[in-house]
């Protein structure tokens, strides 16, 4: 599979996550109460694990250098601001994470700080997946050499078996379909 169209279905995986959470955030929202804590549990390694360890490794470490080899800029490009959108992302997880930890000792307003943060995290990912995919990526596939892509395949089979290892990736898809039967019926 051509590395540039990996990354694409990535993100409609992504995709469904952030509507899984968004329905999440609107049951807090309307509750005040986080129900199901062990799959907001599940949504966090998703992010953790194949978002920013899988996902975000594959660019930040071979994507983005290989643009910049070809004349795509860091500093004040499209190369920097994925960097920077990147770590934003990682700081929400974090804070939803917290506050989620926070409501679990006892803290109950913190599901609002949760379904804040949540629909930062789901602005924040739905713009970037959607520049990545209508900008940064098209200009992959038009100026990366066949030999670049080859090489960028293999170094993403890799990050899939070093980073979050053997069957994890389907491991995911299996809980997205099963999260997609309670959240998004």
């Amino acid at each position: 599979m051509n590395p540039i169209d990996e990354l694409l279905a990535e993100h409609e995986a992504v995709k469904t996550t952030l509507k899984i959470l968004k329905r999440i955030g609107q049951d807090v929202a309307k509750t005040g109460k986080i129900e199901n804590p062990k799959h907001l549990d599940q949504l966090f390694d998703f992010f953790i694990t194949f978002v920013d360890q899988c996902h975000h490794s594959k660019e930040e470490a071979h994507l983005f250098p290989a643009l910049e080899e070809v004349g795509v800029s860091r500093e004040g490009g499209p190369v920097g601001v994925m960097f920077k959108e990147h770590q934003q992302g990682r700081d929400l997880v974090s804070k939803m994470k917290a506050a989620a930890r926070q409501y679990e000792s006892g803290d109950k307003e913190a599901a609002k700080k949760f379904t804040q943060h949540a629909n930062d995290y789901i602005a924040l990912l739905d713009f970037h997946i959607d520049k990545e995919n209508k900008v940064l990526f098209p200009m992959a596939n038009d100026h990366l050499p066949d030999s670049k892509l080859e090489e960028l395949r293999k170094e993403f089979d890799r990050i899939e078996t070093d980073k979050i290892g053997p069957g994890r990736h389907e491991a995911f898809h299996k809980m997205i379909d099963t999260m997609k039967g309670v959240y998004l019926q």
